[in-house]
């Protein structure tokens, strides 16, 4: 005879000679030491409990539990008991009690990315728990699910083991249903050699085996039985004979259609954000934006980069431009700011690609289904795409998701991306143009060589349109902080902006030439003589045919605002002297300097460096270097259309 260790911390016994008596001796040796269990004897036919499961909530008391009870030749049953409040139990739960699940204090104190295994019974569940999972179950066997127990499994993985017949099949593929619809992510492990009507407590693996078969399961996409599939809902187009094809709905004429996403882009500091918090506006009050027919409808803009009050000063002058009164907007128009907030991503990738819902995608359906939105506009894409912007199915993923949004509310959804580092108008994969039906492109004019012609001037592009013609452009200008027509302008004010604009043309001919010059070390001065700065810089490549009386108002206008410094030490020459002349006051690749509290004192003029007249009106921001106005007082120099502060360019590698 020999003895050893059996899986489970049970004891084999191998009689070699076929003695039974021996072997029976034995056995009962070894329950007087404690080795063995007592030989259970019959009952006389009577029930008895068996087992006994306490369920407990979140905060640790018993809300019921389930005992169960056997009889010899009878199938066993299980009853429910809750507690009578003095130490006992009675038969029954109260029908408005919540349902909870079997260990639930388990999962709730677990690592929320550890894998939760779902059994039909709770003694599986028990099994499981003493092989260091995670486990958990539910009351009344596989008939016993509802979809309320998924809440508490909402956002994570769980490898659902169901047992080998059509009644633990069932179960499982209810329960994937109600915890997918949780933004759970269910996985069905049937578990390999399970004899009929088997489950885990039949299995002969170990826990070693259920981590390979788990891991295994992760990895592998979910399989559905084509026996079990449903169709595909099948469109017969013979049920349309006789019957006109319907319209094709614009929310914005042949520029952004309805029921689908289109993705917008856009140079930095072009004004993306401008654009479709004033195009929200528009089609909230079913006005024209800027000449193009809306189809009017409640309006959502979603920033993640402005707070409210820069939303406040920016609907300010959307509303002074369109001359409308803020109170116009009420219930048609709503701004939400998710400026500094955390988890904004609408959707997140696991390691195999796969596309999972979150909390802000919830909230943002509930949000566009409960105002009864026809747009919505999102704020940018750096900021609610979670995956990798280079990876196709990723993107066709997150696009799909946006136009489901579109589907599901009747509303056009636009959203907002950026250019990359290289000058593509759009960053990463082109799936994201293959992906919508629309995509524009918001810049300024600019020459043959990639220079705006006039800073406050912008046109949309339609680059892409499968539904309209591709190519066509919109040309509009910003104007006091909002884009307007030309036509709209007040009478004379087109003179002053193309004076300005030439003006402000010739200021950056200047300083490119300025710029070149300090590069090859030619110092030039602003003193007639053989150095003189507009005569040699109208011999230049970089001046574009500008002539030298051109250069000579614009030298005064910038010594006027100080963006150039006269007989300033540039470099020191072979004499070791330094060699003095005209330079930029702040060099290509320098950060502003910070504002003084106080203004500085005014210099006494010198015989090389004139004083100059005090600027009026300008409002200063410190995070610009030039104030963030535009005049057009006298046709004098002003700056361009402020930078979008909140247009940062993302590309690859950031």
């Amino acid at each position: 005879m020999t003895v050893k260790d059996a899986d489970g911390g049970g004891v084999v016994f191998h009689c070699h000679n076929g003695d039974d008596d021996a072997w029976k001796g034995l056995k009962d040796e070894c329950r007087q030491l404690g080795l063995l269990p007592e030989r259970e004897r019959p009952h006389g036919g009577k029930w008895q409990q068996t087992g006994c499961y306490e369920y407990v909530d979140a905060n640790g008391t018993v809300a019921y539990r389930t005992v169960r009870i056997e009889k010899p030749g009878e199938r066993k049953q299980f009853r429910a008991q809750r507690p009578d409040g003095r130490g006992g139990w009675i038969n029954g739960l109260d029908k408005a009690a919540p349902r909870i699940l079997y260990r639930l204090p388990d999962i709730l104190n677990a690592d929320p990315h550890a894998f939760v295994y779902l059994t039909e019974g709770e003694r599986k569940a028990d099994k499981l728990a003493q092989w260091g999972f995670v486990a958990t179950a539910i009351a009344f066997g596989a008939k016993g699910w509802r979809d309320a127990y998924a809440q508490s499994l909402a956002g994570r993985t769980v490898v659902i083991l169901p047992d080998n017949d059509d009644e633990g099949r069932g179960f499982a593929d209810r329960a994937a249903k109600s915890i997918e619809a949780a933004r759970g992510r269910p996985v069905i492990l049937p578990l390999p050699d399970l004899p009929p009507k088997g489950d885990i407590i039949d299995w002969h693996g170990t826990a070693d085996d259920l981590r390979v078969l788990t891991d295994d399961a992760i990895d592998r996409p979910q399989v559905v039985q084509p026996e079990r599939a449903p169709m595909f809902a099948l469109i017969d187009p013979s049920s349309w004979q006789g019957q006109p094809a319907p319209p094709r709905a614009w929310t914005l004429h042949e520029w952004i259609p309805a029921r689908q996403a289109t993705y917008l882009t856009g140079a930095g500091s072009a004004g993306k954000s401008l654009m479709a918090q004033q195009l929200a506006t528009c089609i909230a009050l079913g006005r024209p934006f800027l000449g193009v027919e809306t189809r009017q409808a409640n309006a959502i803009y979603l920033t993640c980069e402005d707070d409210a009050d820069e939303l406040h000063r920016r609907q300010s002058a959307i509303c002074a431009a369109m001359n409308v009164e803020p109170r116009e907007l009420s219930g048609k128009l709503h701004l939400v700011s998710l400026a500094g907030a955390i988890g904004n991503e609408l959707a997140v990738f696991d390691v195999q690609g796969r596309m999972g819902t979150t909390e802000a995608w919830a909230m943002l359906h509930a949000t566009v289904m409960q105002t009864g939105a026809g747009f919505v506009a999102l704020d940018n894409v750096a900021h609610l795409f979670a995956g990798n912007e280079n990876i196709r199915n990723q993107v066709a993923a997150f696009c799909s998701l946006l136009n489901r949004l579109a589907a599901d509310a009747d509303a056009s959804v636009l959203f907002i991306g950026h250019p990359n580092k290289a000058g593509d108008n759009f960053s990463g994969s082109t799936a994201w143009e293959n992906q919508v039906r629309s995509r524009i492109f918001l810049d300024c004019p600019r020459d043959a060589d990639g220079e705006a012609l006039d800073p406050d001037a912008r046109q949309l592009s339609r680059v892409k349109a499968n539904y309209a013609r591709n190519g066509e452009t919109l040309a509009f200008r910003w104007h006091q902080w909002a884009f307007v027509q030309e036509a709209d302008l007040a009478p004379g004010v087109h003179a002053e902006i193309a004076a300005v604009a030439q003006e402000n043309a010739v200021n950056d001919a200047f300083l490119r030439c300025l710029t070149r010059c300090t590069e090859t070390r030619r110092a030039v001065s602003h003193v007639n003589g053989i150095n003189y700065a507009p005569r040699i810089f109208s011999q230049m490549i970089e001046a574009k045919a500008t002539g030298q009386a051109a250069f000579e108002r614009a030298m005064e206008r910038l010594i006027h605002n100080g963006t150039v410094l006269l007989d300033q030490e540039l470099w020191k020459g072979e004499n070791r002297h330094w060699k003095r002349g005209m330079k930029l006051a702040r060099q290509p690749g320098e950060s502003a300097p910070t504002p003084a509290l106080t203004p500085a004192p005014t210099p006494a003029p010198t015989p090389r460096q004139p004083q100059a007249a005090p600027l009026v009106e300008q409002r200063a921001d410190p995070r610009c270097a030039n104030p963030l106005y535009t005049t057009y007082k006298e046709a004098g120099w002003s700056p361009a259309a402020p930078s979008d502060l909140s247009d940062t360019i993302w590309g690859e590698g950031e």
